[in-house]
């Protein structure tokens, strides 16, 4: 069977439902976003068709940070690029698991790849229960409640989330850690992945203490990816000998 005939309406519905719970774990990031998109004078249609179609709350963030008049271009292809730069990664570990995919399927794929969508659906490609319908559902779900919470935190943004104090109260600016977390230990394999994940960690640490910014994402991802890689080429090296 080919992988564009697995689409059918009833695998895109089971994606869809079970992708509900983890995509209200990103209810409040959103509301935060929509609170911080009115505050840097954006409308709520301009706010709510950016959730829609960048579906990328990292880089959304960073680009209110340095969100200006005049737009400062330049500056915001660049940070937003750097944000987003571990969908490479994520792209690259999916290839092999659709590798006969249509050229008019991959668009779609490219915009349901994240976080959350992504962890889910690696971890049963990764056990041969892969199912294209069901990564396509779990993104148009997240795609919806992202970008329904940002329009939500727009209209709140006059009332009490507008206040900083109180988004931190309510634990605001800790649904992003704690979503990465869910999405780490779904993609926890064992043992093996400890020594690239404290590379990663180590990497990410010294570069957030000696640079600050962003960059210690990168900078972490890239250490942690490069470390495995080059161990996994090393004991394939080995095998062969």
């Amino acid at each position: 069977m080919s992988l564009s005939a697995r689409v059918t309406w009833r695998s895109f519905q089971a994606g869809a439902l079970r992708m509900i719970l983890p995509g209200l774990a990103s209810l409040p990031f959103g509301i935060g976003f929509g609170v911080a998109a009115a505050q840097k004078g954006l409308s709520a249609f301009e706010t709510t068709l950016m959730s829609f179609t960048v579906m990328a709350g990292t880089s959304q963030m960073v680009a209110l940070d340095i969100w200006a008049q005049p737009l400062p271009l330049m500056a915001l292809a660049v940070s937003v690029f750097v944000a987003n730069l571990r969908y490479f990664v994520m792209g690259a570990a999916l290839q092999p698991q659709m590798p006969h995919l249509p050229w008019w399927l991959q668009p779609p794929v490219w915009y349901v790849t994240v976080d959350q969508n992504w962890a889910v659906n690696i971890a049963e490609y990764r056990r041969g229960h892969g199912d294209l319908g069901k990564f396509l559902g779990g993104g148009f779900v997240m795609a919806c409640i992202w970008s329904g919470s940002t329009l939500a935190g727009h209209l709140a943004a006059g009332g009490i989330l507008s206040d900083p104090s109180m988004a931190r109260r309510l634990g605001l600016d800790f649904v992003g850690v704690a979503v990465f977390v869910v999405v780490a230990t779904i993609l926890f394999r064992g043992k093996r992945d400890i020594a690239p994940w404290a590379v990663a960690i180590a990497a990410a640490l010294t570069a957030k203490w000696m640079i600050g910014g962003n960059w210690y994402i990168v900078i972490g991802g890239l250490a942690g990816g490069l470390f495995g890689a080059l161990r996994d080429l090393r004991n394939g090296h080995v095998r062969q000998s």
